[in-house]
């Protein structure tokens, strides 16, 4: 994060600063405080799914007038910090459509697609068999287009959802909760971007995406939380290895009364990863 000074820039300076001149021609001065704008910032690009870095330019308006004016004239989107703030108060999610599924392992399920008020992207849940809801078994599973869709190696993502396929299907049923979060919600492209760093300089995927600025654990458990409610959850059987899932699912008021472990085969190429959830992350297998 940086913050330039409160000397008063005009569009010309603002588009040297952005347009990746060499270094020597940036002379305007930078501070290292961070201030409640500073995070709004960060939380925008996170939003975004961008690498969590903002340039906060403090451009000295008289008031909020000049400003909306100064960006209207200049072609420049304004938003006000409280929108963000009120951006997961106002979360929403309401079901569109559903379907029976055929799946290979589970002749009998169907599947519900909920959409968000506010343009993220859909998450479904998947019903296994015909499940009571007391007490039911649930899987949440953040989506991976690597493992999931192409079957990559360096994770057990792919392994892990067909798995809770085929044991919910052998069981009395269940739920999968598909969520719309990749790469522990950091989004596909800084997924790429922290493999590349993992591959190229042996970092571990805690590593990685710390290099980049983001937290262990970008996900939040809202979307996941909303559908459970809509489908009238209470309490659940949580089929996972991460505390963490526990502990966030909790605080929505949900009663996990038992933690179904799973049990992965490692590879050659996974085995650091699984070996980094268990040691840095927590996770129990």
């Amino acid at each position: 994060m940086s913050r330039i000074g409160a000397n008063t820039l005009s569009l010309a300076d603002i588009r040297t600063l952005l347009s990746g001149l060499p270094e020597e021609t940036r002379s305007v001065p930078v501070e290292e405080s961070l201030s409640t704008l500073d995070s709004l910032a960060i939380d925008l690009v996170k939003m975004a799914k961008l690498l969590p870095s903002a340039l906060v330019i403090d451009m000295g308006f008289g008031n909020i007038e000049e400003m909306y004016d100064w960006c209207e004239c200049n072609g420049i989107l304004h938003l006000a910090g409280k929108a963000l703030t009120d951006y997961t108060q106002e979360y929403v999610l309401q079901e569109v459509c559903r379907s029976d599924l055929y799946l290979q392992d589970s002749l009998k399920s169907k599947i519900i697609v909920y959409r968000s008020k506010i343009g993220e992207p859909e998450h479904y849940a998947i019903v296994i068999g015909e499940p009571a809801i007391e007490n039911i078994v649930v899987r949440l599973h953040s989506s991976c287009y690597t493992g999931d869709l192409l079957g990559s190696l360096s994770c057990d993502c792919r392994s892990q959802l067909l798995t809770a396929v085929k044991l919910l299907a052998e069981q009395a049923g269940g739920i999968i909760l598909y969520i719309s979060q990749e790469g522990r919600g950091i989004g596909l492209a800084n997924k790429i971007r922290a493999y590349s760093l993992q591959m190229q300089n042996s970092l571990d995927t805690v590593d990685a995406n710390r290099f980049l600025g983001f937290d262990d654990d970008e996900r939040i458990f809202l979307p996941a939380a909303m559908i459970l409610r809509n489908l009238g959850v209470s309490s659940l059987q949580l089929l996972t290895n991460n505390p963490h899932k526990v502990q966030e699912i909790s605080k929505y008021g949900f009663d996990v009364t038992k933690t179904i472990p799973f049990h992965m085969e490692i590879n050659e190429y996974n085995g650091n990863y699984i070996k980094t959830k268990q040691t840095r992350l927590g996770h129990t297998n």
